[in-house]
């Protein structure tokens, strides 16, 4: 945990499809495993094309609910069972996994998330807070956060509280000076509103409030470059951002 003073303001912000694109990342990276399986031992790979891997780990997830918010922890449970039950070396799971690891960390920054960055990381504490499994060391962009929590090392995931304060612990700070940002209503914005937090919807597409979503308070901006106005006007005794 972070040393803070108990009034700093924090700010954390969800990774994937807030910071970069996700379209088709996990599809290519899930290809990509499969042709590793395919190439190093095509019993498994014959088995299990990527269509029935995901539904081995639908089946898995079903079973296993303490997996449901660690999506690695779940995706090589998938391909442990995939590659014992063809009789291939336990090894192969581990290298198959870190072949999609690291094409799941191909993806495509959106224009205005390191401006922001570059930004803000000067002016007050960020920290990185997502349900997956990105890195931010491992995509170069560490330096700009003070700390990181993921639903895999928490065991819960948004919109639950616990990962909301675990965000906090690390920040150092109390879970009523985080100001979190994100692109899912539902598990980004109502699940920090819900705990108190104050709460910014990247709304990119525009798209009209969801009706599965319950209603709550936020504020809302269509590019991370308007969040500097907005944090501005949340927290006055920051330093002007814009």
């Amino acid at each position: 945990m972070l040393k803070r003073d108990a009034e700093v303001t924090v700010l954390s912000l969800d990774l994937d499809e807030t910071l970069w694109q996700m379209e088709g990342v996990i599809e290519q990276a899930e290809r990509a495993m499969h042709a590793h399986l395919w190439t190093n031992h095509p019993a498994v790979a014959t088995a299990y094309p990527p269509e029935r891997m995901r539904q081995l780990s639908t089946n898995i997830a079903a079973t296993n609910p303490s997996l449901k918010h660690n999506v690695t922890a779940l995706r090589l449970r998938t391909l442990e069972h995939a590659v014992l039950e063809t009789g291939a070396p336990r090894a192969l799971a581990d290298e198959a996994f870190a072949v999609f690891m690291e094409a799941r960390h191909h993806v495509r920054l959106y224009p205005d998330a390191i401006p922001l960055l570059e930004l803000l990381h000067k002016r007050l504490p960020l920290v990185a807070l997502t349900n997956g499994n990105a890195d931010v060391q491992r995509l170069g962009m560490g330096h700009y956060f003070a700390a990181s929590c993921s639903a895999a090392d928490v065991g819960a995931a948004k919109p639950d509280r616990s990962i909301f304060e675990a965000a906090a612990d690390r920040a150092g700070i109390s879970l009523h000076n985080l100001i979190h940002v994100g692109d899912d209503p539902l598990t980004d914005v109502a699940g920090a509103a819900q705990h108190g937090l104050r709460a910014v919807w990247l709304n990119r597409s525009g798209s009209p409030w969801p009706e599965h979503a319950p209603w709550v308070t936020h504020d809302e901006i269509t590019s991370l470059d308007e969040l500097p106005g907005v944090l501005t006007r949340l927290q006055p005794d920051l330093a002007r951002l814009e």
